[in-house]
Formats: C-alpha cells, structure tokens, sequence
C-alpha cells in the first residue's frame, strides 16, 4: 500500500478517487497547519508551569554540575532531552529535528568575549527560523508570541566583563553522544570549551557493551609502546564468521583509548553511531536499500573476534544508505599507558547486492581496496585534531590486487597487509604535533 502510493500510479488512484473540491481542501489544511497537526496555541496550553519549571530544574542542575572554568570565565551547558524541550517549549522540537542547547557563560575576568554559535553547530537554527517550523500559517498573534518567546530565549553573543549571559542555541537532534564545542571569540585570545554528553536516547550497539564483562581487570595485559607493533603482528589477520571457521574482512585497524575517548573521537571527526539490529531498524534499512534512502544510523552486520561480533560500529554515510565508510571494533586485553586497545576492521561501501548469506537477503558491496578506507581514516581524525599518535604494524597479511582474498560475502579485496594504529588525543591537537610511531616492518 505505502509503495503505490508514493508511486506514480499510485498518485493518479489517489487523485481520481478523492473529488477535486475534496482533494484541495486537504492540501490547504496541511498546508496551513489544520486538520490535527499541531499549532503553538493548542500545544503550549497542555503544558503546565510546574511541568516547565521541573523540565528547567532538571537541564540546569545536569548544566551546573558539570561547569568547565578556564581563566575565570565558567561555562555550564545542557542538551535538552526530548521530553525536556517540548515541556519547556510547548512544542514537539525533537521531533522537526531540533535539539536546545542551554549554554550559560559567567565572566569573572576584565576581558570582553563573543560567544560563537557556529562553532557548536555549523547548521544550528536562529530563533525565528526554529519559531516558524511551527507556523500556522494564519499570522495569528501566537505566531509572533512564539516568534518572541525564541528570540528572548536565544542566548546572547557578547558577553563582557563582569556579566553573565544565558540562554539556547537551536541546534540540530544529536542521538548517542552531543558535542559541545564553546568557543569565545576576545582580543587576540581564544577560549574553548568542550563538553561530550551522552544523551538517553537511540538504541545503538556501543550503550550496549560493558568493558568490565569483556575482559575483568585480572585479564588484562599492560604492553610497552615499544613492543606494540611486535603484539599487534601477532594478532588474527582476519575477522571471521560466527563459528570462526570462515575467514572475513580484514582487522587492518588497531586504536588505544578509552571507550569513551574514542567515541567521542569518532563522532568529533563526522562519525555516526549504528543501531542494534532489530526488527525496526532492520526494516528501516530494508526501505532505505529499496527506496535509495538516507538511514546514517542503520545497522551493521555482524563480523566474530576472539569469538564475539563487533563491540561497536561506526559509519559515515552518503547520500544513500549505499554508500557509506563503516568501522567495527572490538576489545581486546591489551592496554598501553593503561588505555585499552582496540582492533578493528574498516572498509567503504561502494554498492548493494542481493544475497541468500544475509538475513535481510541483501549486502554491500566493499571497495576492493581496503587500504584506501583504511588510510582516508587517518587524514580524516587527523585532519579534525584526534590523533595524538599514529603508525603502521603489521599483521593482516599481504593480498595483490592480481590474487585477492574474499570476505564473508564473496567480495574481493586486496591489501599491502599493513595495520593502521591509531592513538586518540583527548583534546584536540594539530596534525603536525601527533607523533608518528616507526615499527620494524616487514
């Protein structure tokens, strides 16, 4: 039914079977925000001013405890929750993709600054364009009501010495981690702020791991930088089937850090996380691969390690849920300084096909050269200050382009056999200040 009527057949049925006069009413309804969509007036009126205040409370307070304070300037921030924004709204933002940002910024010292938004969010929303996503299209008063309420609750840019400004930012929906760039802009100075929040929301595959469960502390082994490149050469070429008896992509990636620094290094760079594979996401993907959608979320298949799938997955998506750079890691018990290291396997989509080895019955197609993927991450993390280390080992084993090794799927790929290793920075850091490791290679 949803096919035919997003069809060109479909339409015409729809037209011929809806008289004419009929058909133009529902299309000005819609269109001026009638017929059940939701206005500002009947929606700011379900909302009590108790349930505003303990929806302020709750932001504030995650704000407030979590302050950053750099050179007696103190800056709180909060992303509003779903249910926070449309209590403290009267208004569904969440779901037109809009996500408030509470920034407060007190400055103790005898500089002036600007804060600028731009650099939280490239795309972020000024108060009267995030006011008209709810336009009624009437020009009633509550048009303009709402239109002020935005604009009074926009923070403003300056902020001087002495003073304290607060208020929202309009920012696009993040799911799984919100990064919190604060930069304020002073006479030849610079001050940056940044926050990682995870939100509570999404349904990904990394909320699902527990670091402790995978390896216990007593499993752990601490390894000389030195001797990484030596332990990383010893590790499986390959990740494999569920029974390990198959071997699969290529593990031509090895990162240090903690879960969290990681994750949070990932999504600086434009990575986005991947849902768990349910009946839901699933079927969401399955329509994006039949209808050439966007899905930037959607799941990825299962690849084993050390006898488990991927701890998580990461991707960055194109235009189309056909194309897409995609990465899975795993955790092994190898720690450097303390910091974990991870193995991983990276590889870009290039294609679909139809397959009776998946169970969605389709898979991608892998560029057969792996080692491009693999090398686009480190310009990508260094170009966006995540690498505070980085070098090649070996250990995936060297596969021609005249003689290559297939995965799972039957796709062929080649490989000079060498494995990116990455260390993550915890703050941002140039590209030409990363240090580059040198092994003994093969």
């Amino acid at each position: 039914m949803t096919r035919s009527l997003s069809g060109g057949t479909g339409r015409k049925i729809f037209k011929t079977a809806v008289p004419n006069a009929l058909y133009a009413v529902i299309v000005v309804l819609i269109l001026t925000g009638c017929g059940g969509m939701l206005t500002p007036s009947n929606s700011a009126a379900s909302v009590s001013t108790m349930d505003r205040k303990l929806a302020e409370r709750s932001y504030l307070d995650r704000a407030r405890s979590q302050a950053i304070t750099r050179n007696q300037v103190t800056v709180s921030v909060a992303a509003l929750r779903d249910e926070e924004s449309s209590v403290s709204f009267g208004l569904p933002l969440a779901s037109h993709g809009i996500q408030p940002v509470w920034i407060e910024i007190e400055n103790r010292s005898t500089h002036p600054y600007w804060f600028m938004p731009a650099f939280l969010d490239r795309d972020f929303y000024s108060a009267r364009e995030a006011a008209y996503q709810f336009h009624s299209g009437s020009g009633n008063l509550n048009t303009t009501q709402l239109e002020r309420d935005f604009t009074d609750r926009q923070v403003k840019l300056h902020v001087a010495p002495g003073n304290t400004v607060k208020g929202f930012v309009y920012t696009n929906l993040t799911r799984g981690i919100k990064l919190i760039n604060v930069e304020l802009l002073g006479a030849r100075r610079v001050l940056r702020f940044d926050f990682a929040r995870e939100q509570l929301n999404g349904g990904f595959d990394y909320q699902s791991i527990d670091i402790n469960k995978i390896y216990p502390q007593d499993y752990r082994v601490e390894i000389a930088l030195n001797s990484l490149g030596t332990e990383l050469k010893k590790l499986p070429c390959c990740a494999t089937n569920d029974q390990a008896s198959k071997q699969g992509d290529p593990l031509n990636l090895a990162i240090v850090g903690s879960e969290h620094d990681v994750l949070v290094a990932l999504v600086r760079a434009g990575w986005d996380f991947t849902e768990t594979i349910t009946a839901s996401s699933v079927s969401r993907m399955v329509s994006a691969f039949t209808f050439g959608g966007i899905y930037r979320n959607s799941p990825v298949s299962a690849l084993h390690y050390d006898g488990r799938p991927q701890d998580f997955a990461m991707q960055r998506a194109r235009a189309n849920i056909s194309q897409r750079n995609h990465l899975r890691l795993w955790l092994t018990p190898l720690q450097v300084n303390g910091a974990p290291l991870w193995i991983g396997q990276i590889s870009r989509d290039i294609g679909v096909k139809i397959t009776t080895h998946s169970p969605t019955l389709t898979t991608h197609i892998i560029d057969p050269d792996v080692d491009e993927s693999r090398d686009y991450l480190l310009q990508d993390m260094l170009m966006t200050g995540n690498v505070a280390r980085w070098g090649y080992s070996t250990g995936v084993g060297e596969a021609s382009p005249n003689e290559p090794r297939v995965n799972l799927m039957f796709d062929p790929y080649f490989t000079d056999g060498r494995r990116l290793v990455l260390f993550v920075s915890k703050s941002p850091l140039a590209m030409q200040d990363a240090e580059f490791l040198q092994w003994h290679i093969d």
